[in-house]
């Protein structure tokens, strides 16, 4: 028997589509499935999860300190995308565990291309109209009047991987684009071919007809726009947020679309998930929420899959892992 035991932790996806990833890690130990409580407390996902020394991990749940205070034998963890934000990477590293990440790249286009159709589904009421039509209600198509995009005034907060993509893909329409980021990593001439302006948060929020959040969560970023932002923010204008849920004060946004001063909020994450009907964005018109569903391409799961099963084959080598966080660690 093998030596190594492998968890796959809330993740939904991997080995599914491709089956072959699952197959390629059963031939080095055994693999299991868990599905977990969101919110389960460290203490009780190590006791879960004892035994295994290699887990592929989701979104959820949180491997804090406490989790790694409470494992022994555990090796790796990968994630199965980009974040890391459920990973005590600190901690991590003291007890001697590595965890790795799949690179910014193989995400890219995927939630990118996802957030621009969330967000033109919204403004042109694409899902209620067809819903009207399935129901034989033809003569009802007045009712869905939207919004175009040409030639509008475009916000990207945090332009890094995907939100750069995010700013070429507005681009496309013909207007002005912004972006909010003290560091936005991009090549040398990036921002003047595609029509792209740095401006601090203020200038974006007051000039911006559509507002797209791709900043990663930190302590300085919690609930970044608020109440107050919303108010600065132009009237009538959209949000889209395909980074995470927490960047927002879900009560702003429906406040601001009640007011009218937003015209509707465009979102793949909210800031407790799983989601449930009872949530409020699913009880009004004017959101549309989907179920982290960003990544849910063939290329992109193919690519996130590749990455954890080379993690797990590079790691029982003793080769170096690729965007490893633990190594890079002070």
């Amino acid at each position: 028997m093998s030596e190594y035991k492998i968890a796959v932790v809330n993740s939904s996806s991997f080995g599914q589509v491709f089956t072959e990833h699952w197959k390629e890690l059963e031939e080095i130990g055994e693999v299991k499935r868990f599905m977990l409580p969101t919110d389960i407390d460290g203490k009780s996902l190590a006791a879960k999860l004892k035994g295994y020394n290699i887990i592929i991990a989701s979104v959820t749940p949180m491997f804090d300190q406490e989790f790694f205070d409470n494992t022994e034998g555990l090796l790796l963890i990968s994630r199965h995308g980009i974040g890391f934000n459920n990973v005590d990477i600190k901690a991590a590293k003291e007890h001697g565990v590595k965890v790795a990440i799949v690179p910014q790249l193989v995400e890219r286009d995927s939630v990118a291309e996802n957030e621009l159709a969330n967000l033109m589904t919204l403004v042109r009421q694409t899902v209620a109209a067809a819903e009207r039509e399935r129901d034989d209600r033809y003569e009802d198509r007045a009712e869905f009047m939207g919004n175009e995009l040409s030639g509008k005034t475009f916000g990207v907060i945090g332009c890094g991987n995907i939100g750069s993509r995010v700013a070429e893909l507005f681009s496309v329409f013909g207007g002005q684009v912004f972006i909010a980021d003290p560091d936005p990593k991009a090549p040398e001439g990036w921002l003047k071919n595609h029509n792209v302006q740095r401006v601090d948060l203020d200038t974006l929020l007051k000039n911006c007809d559509y507002v797209s959040l791709n900043a990663s969560l930190n302590d300085g970023n919690y609930h970044l726009i608020n109440a107050e932002k919303v108010a600065e923010m132009k009237k009538g204008a959209y949000i889209c947020n395909n980074a995470r849920g927490a960047l927002v004060d879900e009560t702003a946004i429906l406040d601001g679309i009640k007011s009218g001063q937003l015209s509707g909020y465009a979102a793949d994450a909210v800031e407790v998930e799983p989601v449930r009907a009872s949530h409020p964005f699913l009880h009004n018109d004017r959101v549309l929420l989907t179920p982290h569903t960003s990544a849910y391409t063939y290329e992109c799961l193919h690519g996130m899959g590749e990455k954890c099963v080379s993690d797990v084959k590079n790691l029982i080598a003793n080769k170096p892992l690729v965007r490893e966080l633990t190594s890079t660690l002070a």
